[in-house]
């Protein structure tokens, strides 16, 4: 058995060309800890470039100071204990310029002879993870208005109405339609167009509390989520809407002129599924959209 046992890592690592040069190039970084304090007695190129340091930076220090995340470290450790190695565990370690690099990161402890020493690998998935995360963005937000998308608009209203039936308190929906926006677009071009939609985002946004959802279901339908809301309270939200979007909006090609028709329906009396309650809403902006326009209805 001892004869599998290295007698120095350090020694080892300094007469070991062939060591030398295996740290140098493989595509992992890779650090040697001791056990007792978690100290850095060995890192390769690759952990260095990985958190943007040097080596002076990396060497002699504890391995506490590279996790984003303490209970992440803890975490691997436990598995460590429980299972003598780790293999693929995900973690975040900490940037020198204050970013997150994501890795998968694998640990086994290294036979030295009188040296408790962890071998640890980790592997820089960052750019899978901001590419995941640009894909999750696209699937949950508009593009053009940054605003909630569809799908992530669904996700919450099922959510609202969980809570609201939980507290048995009245929750509301507002369906938004733009009133006069054809006639940007026919006016004033797509460009235009565009930048309307965008200051009609912020100004839902602006009409609100933080804590509500505003959400674009597509061309010029918006649609909000109030919670803890009873019809005069949630009224007056939809009125401070219209007044808003009444209001003309400057673009590079002329002055945007629109309003905006809004129906409400409320949870659970006009709708107990996100299917009906969106019908009842609908059908209420509708009704004013028939009529005067400008103005609020309710289901």
């Amino acid at each position: 058995m001892t004869d599998n046992i290295i007698p120095s890592f350090e020694l080892l690592v300094r007469h070991d060309e062939k060591l030398k040069v295996f740290n140098d190039t493989v595509p992992a970084g890779i650090l040697v800890l001791r056990v007792d304090d978690g100290q850095v007695i060995f890192s390769n190129r690759f952990f260095h470039e990985a958190l943007g340091a040097d080596g002076e930076q990396v060497f002699g220090e504890s391995w506490d100071d590279f996790f984003v995340d303490t209970e992440e470290r803890q975490n691997l450790m436990i598995e460590f204990i429980e299972n003598d190695e780790v293999r693929n565990f995900e973690l975040r370690l900490k940037h020198k310029n204050g970013g997150i690099v994501w890795g998968l990161a694998s640990m086994s402890s290294i036979p030295i002879e009188d040296e408790d020493l962890l071998l640890f690998a980790f592997i820089d998935v960052t750019p899978l993870k901001e590419a995941e995360a640009k894909i999750q963005a696209l699937a949950n937000y508009d593009t053009l208005t940054e605003l909630p998308s569809r799908r992530l608009f669904s996700d919450r209203l099922t959510k609202a109405m969980d809570r609201a039936e939980r507290a048995e308190t009245d929750m509301a929906v507002l369906f938004i339609d733009l009133d006069g926006f054809k006639a940007v677009n026919d006016t004033l071009g797509h460009e235009a167009g565009d930048l309307v939609l965008k200051e009609v985002s912020l100004r839902l946004r602006d009409c609100i509390r933080k804590p509500d959802t505003v959400a674009r279901l597509g061309g010029d339908e918006f649609i909000v989520i109030i919670e803890h809301q009873n019809t005069a309270n949630a009224t007056i939200v939809g009125e401070r809407i219209v007044k808003s979007l009444s209001q003309p909006i400057e673009t590079p090609d002329g002055v945007a002129n629109i309003g905006a028709s809004i129906g409400i329906a409320f949870f659970p009396n006009d709708g107990q599924s996100e299917d009906n309650l969106l019908k009842a809403a609908d059908k209420a902006m509708y009704k004013i959209k028939k009529g005067a326009k400008g103005a609020v209805g309710l289901a």
